[in-house]
């Protein structure tokens, strides 16, 4: 097929989709994208106005090789416009999270992985973004590390340190389970130091959990004697939900201090 012919082609993908927007069909404009493949869709990305570029977005999840739209998204959800930002970024969440759950193609290589994580995290650490922008930024980052370093896509410490609030509980739903030994200092400081008493309740709960099955002695030092008191207040003021608690007072009841074990009573009689 000559270069004429695959022009063509592709311009008559993109009038399909936008014929379909046109007309609210959304569904109609998605499976045209995905007859016409990835590479006009990607094309469609570009396009200069919102419909064509919506239409590619929807396309972008059925895609025969979606994970090749990634990089085209991440350029997408970087304009901004909010209708066109926000859409793209869901789309790569769900190609990412998909793309995750199987091996890696032969023809994919490490540098190209941790190239697109790198785009997406670029994006969910970018604080002049909207946070909805930036927390399924972080998602799509983190599936992606999944597949690389078995990260969250970006540095923990500096997501744990970031201003708002709801990017720090993101970063913590996220790690790892169980938590590696690398990160337990950051999730430590955070248990320490958050100035929000339930991020820091969910940090100590998602670092205390592993006591059900691992050692307590190493999650113990890494929250330390400022890490331990901390925790001792938030079980008794935080009002979370019972699991949460439940976890985070593993790391109390490994503790045997009867410090300790006077917030373990506060907390079962609130």
């Amino acid at each position: 097929m000559g270069w004429l012919s695959i022009i063509t082609l592709g311009v008559a993908g993109v009038a399909s989709m936008r014929a379909a927007i046109d007309q609210g069909d959304v569904d109609e404009a998605a499976r045209q994208g995905a007859l016409a493949g990835p590479a006009v869709v990607e094309q469609a990305l570009a396009a200069p106005d919102r419909p064509t570029r919506l239409a590619a977005i929807a396309a972008a999840p059925i895609t025969a090789d979606s994970v090749e739209l990634l990089a085209a998204l991440a350029r997408t959800a970087s304009e901004p416009d909010r209708r066109v930002a926000i859409p793209a970024a869901l789309a790569a969440r769900a190609i990412a999270i998909e793309f995750a759950q199987h091996d890696v193609p032969d023809d994919l290589a490490a540098a190209d992985l941790a190239e697109l994580r790198d785009a997406w995290a670029k994006l969910a650490l970018d604080r002049a973004r909207w946070i909805t922008l930036r927390v399924l930024a972080l998602d799509t980052a983190a599936a992606i590390d999944r597949l690389v370093t078995s990260g969250i896509g970006v540095d923990l410490p500096t997501a744990l340190a970031d201003p708002d609030p709801a990017f720090r509980r993101a970063a913590i739903a996220l790690a790892p389970m169980p938590v590696p030994a690398a990160m337990r200092p950051a999730f430590a400081s955070a248990v320490a130091k958050d100035v929000e008493p339930a991020i820091a309740l969910a940090a100590a709960a998602t670092l205390c959990a592993d006591l059900a099955i691992d050692p307590a002695k190493p999650v113990l030092g890494a929250l330390g004697a400022d890490g331990i008191v901390r925790l001792r207040s938030l079980v008794t003021i935080v009002n979370a939900a019972r699991p949460a608690l439940r976890d985070a007072a593993r790391c109390l009841t490994a503790d045997k201090t009867p410090e300790s074990a006077a917030a373990l009573r506060k907390m079962r009689v609130r």
